[in-house]
């Protein structure tokens, strides 16, 4: 006797589709946010550097 294949009731494609794109959704978020402090840091003051051009009266 031959043996039938049963799959295991497999996920349709649309779903990982759209996890796949909630996913990719989340990734743009976070690396914009990532962009978006690491340019906030390159304008930040650095201590001291005002410090040394500031002249007291």
């Amino acid at each position: 006797m031959f043996a039938k294949k049963g799959s295991a009731s497999p996920t349709p494609p649309r779903i990982y589709r759209k996890e796949l794109e909630y996913l990719y959704a989340r990734r743009t978020a976070i690396d914009t946010l990532i962009e978006s402090l690491e340019e906030y840091d390159r304008f930040r003051a650095i201590p001291g550097e005002n410090s040394k051009q500031r002249k007291t009266a």
